[in-house]
């Protein structure tokens, strides 16, 4: 394959992926959360964690997710209580209402992308879990080479 080629399979990958991206915002968006706040919410729903796991699993400014926190905590979806092994930090808990609220929104999200996974069949989510994560660990080669 010549370069020009591959440059173009490039930018119709990269497309794909902000395709699929943009996806979730509008999913988000037509169920009246941001994106950022969505990915707070399955964090939650998955059970109790602190601020700084949110930050790094999602990779969002922790700014962004004190923000969405301070919202949460003011509509009493959450309450927060003091991390054992470190008592600077909080551990994120949801209440009775932000049960109510983020856990059939999760599950709605989680019905939508089941929907998906069951059309693609299981021959093409192994594929596609398979070529990512293939994508990804020579990408991290590629970084790690070009900083040598």
């Amino acid at each position: 394959m010549d370069k020009k080629q591959m440059l173009q399979d490039i930018q119709a990958y990269n497309a794909l992926w902000l395709d699929s991206s943009v996806l979730y915002r509008e999913w988000a968006k037509a169920h009246d959360v941001s994106y950022f706040e969505l990915l707070v919410i399955l964090s939650l729903t998955e059970g109790p964690c602190s601020q700084k796991e949110i930050c790094q699993k999602w990779q969002i400014p922790k700014q962004t997710v004190n923000s969405i926190l301070k919202n949460f905590l003011q509509n009493n979806w959450v309450r927060l209580t003091p991390a054992k092994e470190d008592k600077r930090n909080k551990i994120i808990l949801l209440t009775q209402e932000g049960r109510a609220y983020m856990e059939p929104l999760a599950q709605k999200l989680a019905d939508c992308e089941c929907t998906v996974w069951v059309k693609l069949g299981e021959e093409r989510r192994k594929a596609l879990m398979e070529a990512t994560a293939l994508y990804n660990k020579f990408f991290r080669e590629a970084q790690t080479d070009e900083e040598s």
